[in-house]
């Protein structure tokens, strides 16, 4: 998706609330604001400038940690349980955790944990 198609889909005021709550999100999940950033995929400068305006790459990040964040609701009654599992290793990781999966593959693996959770749940 383009910015211009993201920019006709989303409202400044809109893509400001998804960053919002995916920012909200990750400080429930108890990240630092280097994992924060990572994961948004922002240097420190590009991570305080795009809580204004955020980029196309920010807003599809955070529209896939929220998807997530939908999926472990789903799957766990208790929130905070799903908050911890992120950090949890998981052997369809490789023992690796869903956070260590984001972090070190991106948006690739952003995508990755978001369809692992969604098979889960489809069971």
């Amino acid at each position: 998706m383009s910015e211009k198609q993201v920019q006709n889909v989303l409202t400044q005021k809109e893509a400001q609330s998804l960053c919002r709550a995916a920012f909200r999100l990750l400080k429930n999940w108890e990240l630092s604001d280097a994992e924060v950033q990572v994961l948004l995929g922002g240097d420190e400068a590009a991570f305080k400038n795009e809580q204004q305006s955020p980029n196309e790459n920010i807003l599809v990040r955070a529209h896939l940690l929220l998807g997530i964040h939908k999926q472990l609701r789903v799957l766990f009654f208790d929130k905070w349980r799903g908050y911890q599992w992120v950090k949890k290793p998981n052997q369809i990781f490789n023992g690796m955790s869903a956070l260590d999966v984001m972090m070190q593959r991106g948006v690739e693996g952003i995508l990755q944990v978001k369809e692992y959770l969604e098979a889960e749940n489809a069971h």
